[in-house]
């Protein structure tokens, strides 16, 4: 049997079961007391807790709600100032395209009238261009005319070769023969084929005949060739004078000062030796310096076989002939160096008529470069140059090694006013910037102004070197 003890308040009052009754009732009692109270508070804290659960659900409800409809209204009020300023960003966007569109036909205009003025532009180059060309063709034709000639007399002779003695000498006649047409008035006759005779026969008048014998050899002119012609010579009294040329070598005892020679036969009668005729740079002009030759043995006549004096007093006309002679090629070589002077003269003005067009073609550049965007051309367009130093105004103004040049110096030095630069140490770094110290000190007329560069001086003033 268990026992406890209970305490309760004084002012309870024990039911009477308790007291009267027997243990196990009041066991039973108890538990089912128990079981009761038990049964009951289970039931209220149920209750109490679901009434609770649906305070805090109304409760949490209501500020939901109250949240939500919040949320709604500032969710709404964003939206309508996003709307706002969606509205604003469209209209600016329109705007935007608009200039854009604007931009773009202002550009495209701007575009056509660049293309149309550098096809203008570009055509009036050409044009002049062409007639500085023709100008050139016509000096340029004049000049070959004359090359021309004297090709026509060597073109045979400077390189062929022949595989006989008898083809050279059929070359030496045929050109000789075609010389004398052009240097003389008379008639040739090619007679090399007669027996006892030269190669050709120049008829200048009546009773007026010469012996031409020509000579195509690689080695000296043998004297057995010279006694041979002088044989010849004998066997026609009727000829006035006779011509020994060798075209290429010089000739045995008569290779003197000027490649002339003059010597009389016993009968008053005289040869003329010609050595290395093809060394002469015009052989038709030189053939024609020997007419005072010619008309000198026409206007005396024929002397005697016997006559001693008459003979010496020839041998003396022959010194004398044949200095005149030497004058002669003395004043060809003159004409010939004048001619060469008119040719570098020639040569000047061409190199001057290429300067124009490669300025021609520059600008050109310049323009066309300008007139499709070139970022480079429209800088160096637009680089403006201190007028207190430079003629120019403009880079773009100058020819293109000239700009190179500048550009170089503008990247050394610094623009000042007050300060000066040594002229010989910008001659020393221009050398080492690629640029010729002759060429610099050219260019003190054409890029600098007097003020800054004047001749004579050792400073340039207006400039000063970077650090």
């Amino acid at each position: 049997m268990q026992s406890f003890t209970l305490s309760v308040p004084e002012t309870f009052i024990i039911p009477q079961i308790y007291l009267s009754t027997d243990p196990k009732k009041v066991s039973v009692a108890l538990t089912l007391g128990a079981e009761a109270y038990e049964t009951i508070q289970l039931a209220a804290t149920k209750r109490i807790r679901n009434e609770s659960q649906s305070e805090v659900i109304a409760e949490l409800t209501t500020d939901f709600n109250e949240q939500l409809r919040e949320a709604t209204e500032l969710s709404s009020t964003q939206i309508k100032r996003l709307k706002v300023e969606k509205q604003k960003f469209e209209d600016a966007l329109q705007q935007t395209k608009a200039q854009l569109e604007s931009y773009e036909q202002s550009a495209s205009a701007v575009r056509s009238q660049a293309q149309k003025d550098a096809r203008e532009t570009f055509i009036e180059i050409l044009q002049s261009k062409e007639k500085h060309i023709g100008q050139l063709e016509q000096l340029v034709s004049k000049q070959m005319e004359t090359v021309c000639g004297k090709v026509d007399g060597l073109q045979n002779s400077i390189t062929r070769t022949f595989s006989s003695s008898k083809e050279k000498g059929s070359f030496g006649e045929a050109l000789i023969e075609t010389l004398l047409k052009k240097a003389f008035d008379c008639e040739i006759q090619v007679v090399s084929k007669d027996a006892q005779t030269a190669d050709i026969r120049m008829i200048r008048a009546e009773d007026c005949e010469y012996f031409w014998e020509i000579k195509n050899y690689t080695r000296m002119v043998a004297t057995e060739e010279v006694e041979k012609f002088k044989r010849d010579m004998r066997l026609h009294p009727k000829v006035r004078a006779g011509c020994l040329v060798s075209l290429r070598t010089g000739i045995v005892g008569h290779s003197r000062g000027g490649d002339i020679d003059v010597e009389f036969l016993e009968d008053g009668r005289c040869i003329l030796f010609l050595s290395n005729f093809l060394n002469r740079d015009d052989p038709v002009f030189y053939l024609q310096t020997l007419r005072p030759f010619f008309q000198i043995l026409e206007a005396q006549a024929v002397p005697l076989k016997g006559e001693s004096e008459v003979v010496r007093g020839l041998e003396m006309k022959a010194a004398l002939i044949a200095n005149l002679l030497r004058s002669h090629c003395a004043s060809v070589a003159k004409h010939r160096n004048s001619i060469f002077t008119h040719k570098k003269r020639i040569d000047s003005m061409f190199t001057e008529f290429q300067g124009y067009i490669i300025e021609s073609e520059t600008q050109l550049q310049t323009l066309l470069r300008l007139a499709i965007g070139s970022e480079d051309a429209a800088a160096e367009a637009e680089t403006h140059l201190p007028a207190t130093v430079f003629k120019r105004e403009r880079l773009s103004d100058y020819e293109e090694r000239v700009k190179v040049f500048i550009a170089w110096l503008l990247k050394t030095v610094s623009v000042q006013e007050g300060t000066q630069i040594e002229i010989k140490e910008l001659l020393e770094k221009g050398k080492d910037g690629g640029f010729a110290e002759k060429w610099i000190r050219d260019l003190r007329e054409e890029i600098f102004q007097p003020v800054a560069w004047s001749k004579g001086a050792r400073y340039i003033s207006g400039l000063s070197w970077k650090v």
